[in-house]
């Protein structure tokens, strides 16, 4: 850290305290308390490491800290307080920062993100970009005030999180395993920017970790919950290097203590020799984004990786690695033939094909869902994206009954399922929903649905993500189990204890140039910045006040819907095909953006030639129905009124950026910030949940419910994955409201980091959208089209 950032950073406030006296808590609808009886004190400039098995109420006690913790229904006695306060008093003093980095990304451009807590505080926006940059800087995030956050990979958008906090400048930061997502480099990165942070502003810190050795030398105590209960453990974090009973006790509650290997303390195991090829990738180029085969001219996806050369063998255990946004996750998919190849070539073996596979493609890509499942089986980071069933039991069934013939015609099913729940422990939840499960047997669920279809593949992204040492021995007995019966494992990973544990080797996606940015593939790539999109527009038009384009965007509104004829409507297209070059949109762009409008327009034509009221001469007699000339004259004043209504609105839109809109409708009109920002939180929650749709289908694909053949069987998978999707928005929403509570929101009154501001220039849109609608009417009237609507 420069002197001159550090001198800056040591102006803010001193460190918060936190008192917990027999603090209990017991979650709605929960038959225990997700903590009892806690008593503890933190004090200021403290940093501590809080730890505990899973289901010791580590996130439920920093939530209520950060003064989030909100449920009507909910049991809570004795007292938390931050300097003496309920946290909810206490808003700006404390700071959190969760696990999902998806959530905690509010605003749709990088500099706006972290200005966000800081607008929220009402600190003056004169100071407000001086504590963005510096944020920035501390966590390493390189990118841009203007750069889209839609455009970060998950490890940037971590760093951006965290950033948002320290713009806080906050006295208490609570970190929720944080570094879960983060490739080793960028665990040490973001751990050294908390602990600079933490020793140049003596705010106190609070970490909660199930993985111990990247943080236990840099704080000064160690905290062990007890599950259900209150404090099991304070000790000086020294004593966790020095006592090795205090090691053996953390190791038996399945903490990743330093110094102990989970991979060595797994049974004897020695994996089964490779046997021949069964997936051969040559020179391959993949992408998120599906290759363009079409009429549209536009710029094909850039490949998030080209030129991969790769084989999988049977028995083999093949680790992807590399750094985050190296695009290890998009490659594993590819390969499980869920997205198709950008170029090379990938073919499947006549061994991985199998005996009723002669008519099978070579690229797996081209298979069906039902012949992919026996034959190449995926499990996906989050476990939830796969569920579809009411109870364990019918998930892992629901493999049986999707595969092909090869295991379908096997008799009992059902004991095939109960053997797979012995194996998985989740014998006596075979009755339970799925999504009621914990962390770690969720994730033995989500493989075991890939696992009881004997796949010769198994493809697992992230398989050790959010897991205890218990669970991963567990999740590593599995996949030895697998490996003995002659299947392949390919699995992402940041976990070394994983390969070891699967005997596995190395597959290193990096990038040869190291200088070379994170990106994320999930991204669009586009030439041209899409509606409401985030990336500013540097057009002239682009830079007109939002609510001048809007003003005059109503304008010729109000004039088109005034009259019913077509001459109007043919002035206002022409005008906005006249403008494109000021918008700083081409043709073709313009085109496809509003070739839809264009379809619905001729569709309205016709319909209403033909339902219309007829006059004038007959021009077509279908029998049923007949086109005069007045129905037509009707039918194309509607559909070209209709059409030209959109063009302005599309113009507009296509130019104004989401957050600059938001500025002005609440600095200028006055609305109400919080429904202008938590409207704002909506859109980008939506291009989100746009992607999530693309996961889901993907799942969905790897669980045999794509609908290969028959409307009914459309209609089904439609349906699966449109719940899929409603659970993971109400989830990821869930937490969006905890991110923008925890960083100040409707605390109070707020500041705008971004003037909105009125020139010269935008009283020209106003009048240029004035002078439009005039002259559309007046056009009307001289041809002598012009009839009022009203």
């Amino acid at each position: 850290m420069s002197a001159s950032l550090n001198d800056s950073v040591r102006t803010t406030a001193r460190g918060a305290a936190l008192r917990a006296t027999e603090w209990t808590y017991q979650h709605p609808e929960r038959d225990a308390p997700a903590v009892a009886g806690l008593d503890l004190h933190i004090a200021a400039g403290e940093r501590v490491l809080i730890a505990g098995a899973s289901g010791a109420g580590k996130t439920t006690f920093l939530h209520a800290a950060a003064g989030v913790l909100h449920a009507d229904e909910a049991v809570s006695s004795g007292s938390l307080l931050i300097d003496g306060v309920s946290p909810e008093d206490a808003r700006g003093r404390v700071g959190l920062v969760q696990q999902d980095p998806e959530a905690q990304v509010v605003l749709s451009r990088i500099g706006d993100d972290v200005a966000f807590a800081a607008e929220n505080l009402s600190v003056p926006r004169e100071e407000i970009w001086g504590r963005v940059r510096e944020a920035m800087a501390l966590v390493g995030l390189g990118a841009g005030l203007e750069h889209p956050t839609a455009q970060l990979s998950g490890g940037q958008k971590q760093r951006l999180a965290l950033a948002g906090i320290l713009a806080m400048r906050p006295g208490m930061l609570l970190l929720d395993e944080i570094t879960a997502h983060l490739d080793p480099d960028g665990v040490a990165q973001i751990r050294d920017a908390v602990v600079d942070v933490a020793a140049s502003t003596g705010a106190t810190l609070v970490v909660v970790e199930h993985r111990l050795e990247p943080w236990i030398d840099h704080v000064d105590t160690l905290i062990v919950l007890d599950s259900g209960s209150g404090v099991r453990r304070r000790v000086p974090a020294s004593a966790l290097r020095e006592d090795p009973h205090l090691r053996a006790e953390l190791v038996e509650l399945g903490l990743w203590v330093p110094g102990h290997d989970p991979a060595a303390a797994l049974p004897a195991w020695r994996r089964p020799a490779t046997g021949g090829p069964l997936l051969i990738g040559e020179r391959l180029a993949v992408s998120r984004t599906p290759p363009r085969r079409s009429w549209r001219r536009t710029p094909p996806p850039t490949p998030v990786l080209d030129g991969v050369d790769v084989a999988l063998h049977r028995g083999q255990a093949l680790g992807i690695v590399g750094r985050n946004g190296a695009g290890k996750s998009t490659l594993l998919l590819s390969l499980a033939g869920l997205i198709p190849v950008h170029g090379g070539s990938l073919r499947a073996s006549d061994a991985l094909k199998g005996e009723h596979g002669a008519e099978l493609a070579d690229s797996p890509d081209r298979w069906g869902s039902t012949e992919l499942i026996t034959r190449i089986g995926t499990v996906f980071q989050e476990p939830e994206h796969q569920f579809v069933r009411g109870t364990v039991r019918e998930e892992l069934a629901l493999g049986l009954r999707r595969a092909d013939r090869s295991v379908a015609d096997e008799p009992d099913t059902d004991q095939r399922v109960e053997e797979m729940l012995h194996r998985l422990r989740l014998d006596h939840l075979a009755d339970q929903n799925p999504f009621t499960l914990s962390g770690g047997e969720k994730r033995r669920l989500s493989v075991g649905t890939a696992l009881i279809c004997a796949p010769e593949i198994l493809m697992l992204d992230e398989p050790t993500f959010g897991q205890d040492a218990h669970t991963f021995a567990e999740l590593a007995i599995l996949l030895r189990e697998h490996l003995d019966r002659g299947g392949t494992v390919v699995a992402v990973t940041h976990e070394d204890a994983f390969l070891r544990a699967l005997d596995g080797e190395e597959f290193d996606v990096s990038p040869r140039d190291e200088a070379r940015p994170e990106h994320n593939d999930d991204a669009p790539r586009s030439s041209g910045a899409p509606i409401l999109s985030g990336v500013r527009s540097a057009a002239w038009l682009g830079r007109r006040n939002p609510l001048g384009k809007l003003a005059a965007v109503l304008l010729v509104t109000g004039a088109l819907v005034s009259t019913m004829d077509w001459v109007s409507s043919i002035v206002v297209v022409a005008a906005s095909f006249a403008l494109l070059p000021v918008a700083g949109i081409r043709v073709g762009q313009f085109l496809l953006r509003v070739w839809p409008f264009a379809v619905g327009g001729v569709l309205m034509v016709w319909s209403t030639a033909l339902a219309g009221e007829d006059s004038g001469e007959v021009l077509l007699d279908l029998g049923y129905a007949q086109v005069s000339e007045g129905s037509l004259e009707l039918g194309v004043a509607l559909g070209v009124r209709a059409f030209a209504i959109v063009l302005p609105a599309v113009l507009v839109f296509s130019t104004t950026d989401p957050t600059d809109l938001a500025d002005s409708l609440a600095q200028d009109l006055r609305l109400p910030a919080r429904f202008v920002l938590s409207a704002l939180a909506g859109m980008r929650l939506l291009g989100l949940l746009t992607q999530r749709w693309t996961t889901i289908g993907h799942a969905r694909r790897a669980r045999g419910i794509t609908a290969d053949r028959g409307v009914a069987a459309r209609l089904r998978a439609f349906g699966s994955q449109s719940f899929g999707l409603l659970v993971s928005a109400i989830r990821t929403a869930t937490r969006l409201a905890v991110t923008m509570e925890s960083r100040g929101f409707g605390a109070g009154t707020r500041s705008w980091a971004r003037p909105s501001t009125w020139q010269a220039a935008d009283a020209w849109v106003v009048l240029g959208g004035v002078g439009l609608a005039g002259a559309a009417l007046a056009a009307a009237m001289l041809a002598g089209t012009y009839s009022s609507a009203w």
